[in-house]
């Protein structure tokens, strides 16, 4: 008779082990999910960073207006009037918050108070508080010079007569000063982010016939584009100032929208940008980037914004990238608004996007699964072979790479899956069998990088075994990289994500040296140490093995432990 195999007649110590191994997964699994949701709320939070305003002290008042006595709460407008001894109105006063909420620097909103006379000229500027980063809000008030120069200005001068400097090395937090001040006095502010205008000769690069800017009546910032005879032959816009609060990596950027007669986008461009410069240049240097959104109508764009929909980033600029076609849409919907006031934009669900690179990589992956769930995975033609296609395919030409960039970027925004079902379906495979076999099929199979020293493994006749001293040192490599990329991720200091680890060296267009190098030195590393890299040096490969089923699932490790610290990391990174 066969045994039985239900659970009535497993023994009470294993169904114990198998109980706590679903536990201990679980929580693994569980701890994943927890710091990409602190990154995710880091990242709404930092977005939205509105702070409360502040009540108004006379004697902060008195400091500019010293004949002040009283301060009134004003019926009509946001803040107080300031009145003397004898009850006569002498000015007005006022905190930037929260009429100027949505206005972020570098990281978040400043509230400033703003101090103004009878004469309707400003008497003095006074930052109360700030949610942005520190050390850019200690340049500004080191500036002295900075809040003095608001002084005797009119909210007319503000609004485009005087033109106020920024602080070098703070900009993004001093222009938002200016801005804030200029909104809550009740005037447009002009462009301080980006004061270029659009050029014909930019323009040139997307349309060659160009010969021409005619400004349009509506929406304001529009330009038609007229050949040499004088023809229409597109529209162009930017999305500076409509989308100036929108940031990527480090800060907004400006992007120039080509569209055609039909009013179909014909392509985009990066102009100028606050984000970190190799992320801006990696961007710009993408071959498919200006023409992502080729073909869509100003509705389709403005529900970009609308459903905060993405499209897969430039790898290596995921966050840039990504926040430049958001910016599109912000713009996008801010001139329907413009043109269509009274017309309530539509929610739209994003269409999904399958091509065929999309259908590759997934017949990629499901060989990938045939391969590690039979005996083929033990023939060297079949190692070879594969190997190839995997880096040929999936490195170089298509980019489908899981990097911690990238799970950065996805977990600081929605999924972008409509848009780049094949890598998400890579990222599905890479988590899902792991954690329910023992297969670790990425590692294996699907990074490029791995299966390049698979190859080297097969070649290599040196076998150098490592101290055990030394061993312990670099296995604690992969967690001191992911305590770095936390740091990263919740802004707590500077760095480029795609910089510590070798992927951007299979995308050619965007790779730097940093990739290269450590791409390099990996292989070459790997020559001596079998699989070195991945044992030793891969976060991406540490954080899809942690969740992956093993013979010891059900024991509590030191990665456990490493695990639950790095959580804790991002505990504290999220309430800093």
């Amino acid at each position: 008779m066969a045994e039985e195999t239900d659970v009535a007649n497993v023994p009470p110590k294993k169904r114990r082990s198998l109980g706590l191994r679903f536990l201990l997964h679980g929580y693994r699994f569980a701890l994943i999910a927890a710091i990409a949701l602190l990154v995710r709320f880091h990242s709404q939070s930092e977005s939205r960073a509105a702070l409360d305003p502040v009540e108004i002290s006379l004697g902060t008042v008195q400091g500019f207006l010293p004949e002040a006595t009283t301060l009134v709460a004003a019926a009509d407008r946001e803040g107080a009037y300031i009145q003397d001894a004898d009850g006569k109105r002498i000015g007005w006063v006022v905190t930037t918050l929260p009429t100027a909420g949505n206005i972020i620097g570098f990281s978040g909103p400043t509230n400033s108070l703003i101090i103004v006379d009878a004469d309707n000229k400003i008497r003095g500027i006074e930052i109360l508080s700030s949610k942005d980063t520190p050390e850019h809000l200690a340049a500004v008030e080191k500036a002295t010079w900075f809040l003095k120069q608001f002084s005797d200005k009119s909210p007319k001068d503000l609004s485009g007569k005087a033109k106020l400097d920024a602080v070098s090395g703070a900009t993004l937090t001093s222009l938002a000063i200016i801005e804030s001040v200029t909104k809550t006095l009740g005037s447009d502010p002009p462009n301080y982010r980006f004061p270029k205008e659009i050029t014909l000769e930019e323009v040139v690069e997307i349309l060659p016939e160009a010969q021409q800017l005619v400004p349009k009546p509506s929406p304001r910032g529009w330009l038609e584009v007229l050949d040499g005879s004088g023809t229409p032959i597109g529209t162009v816009w930017r999305t500076s100032p409509q989308a100036d609060q929108h940031v990527g990596y480090q800060g907004p950027t400006d992007v120039l929208v080509v569209l055609d007669t039909a009013g179909k986008l014909k392509a985009v461009s990066l102009r100028e940008s606050y984000d970190n410069d190799p992320y801006v240049r990696y961007v710009r240097e993408d071959w498919s980037f200006p023409e992502y959104l080729a073909g869509y109508d100003l509705d389709q764009l403005a529900k970009l914004d609308l459903k905060q929909a993405e499209i897969e980033g430039v790898s290596g600029a995921t966050m840039t990238s990504q926040s430049a076609t958001q910016a599109v849409g912000i713009a996008a919907a801010a001139y329907q608004r413009e043109m269509q006031a009274e017309q309530k934009p539509q929610l739209a669900a994003t269409p999904i996007t399958f091509t065929w690179r999309d259908g590759v990589t997934l017949l990629v992956i499901v060989a990938a699964m045939v391969i590690a769930f039979t005996d083929l995975r033990g023939k060297k033609w079949v190692q070879f072979g594969f190997g190839f296609i995997v880096i040929a395919y999936l490195g170089f030409f298509a980019g489908d790479i899981l990097s911690m960039a990238l799970f950065v970027g996805w977990a600081s925004h929605p999924v972008p899956w409509q848009k780049c079902v094949g890598l998400v379906a890579v990222a599905v495979a890479a988590f899902a069998v792991p954690l329910f076999s023992k297969k670790q099929v990425y590692c294996n199979h699907l990074c490029p990088h791995g299966a390049a020293q698979m190859m080297i493994l097969r070649f290599s006749k040196w076998n150098w075994k490592i101290p055990r001293k030394l061993r312990l040192i670099l296995s604690a490599i992969p967690a001191v990289l992911l305590a770095v990329c936390i740091l990263i991720a919740f802004s707590i200091i500077d760095g480029n994500l795609a910089a510590l680890e070798p992927f951007d060296a299979y995308v050619p267009t965007i790779s730097g040296w940093a990739s290269l190098s450590i791409a390099i030195g990996g292989l070459i590393f790997s020559a001596f140490v079998p699989m070195g890299f991945c044992r030793y040096a891969c976060p991406t490969g540490a954080v899809i093995s942690h969740v992956r089923w093993n013979a010891s699932s059900d024991k509590w490790s030191i990665r456990d432990s490493v695990a639950t610290l790095l959580l804790g990391l991002a505990v504290i990174c999220f309430w800093v």
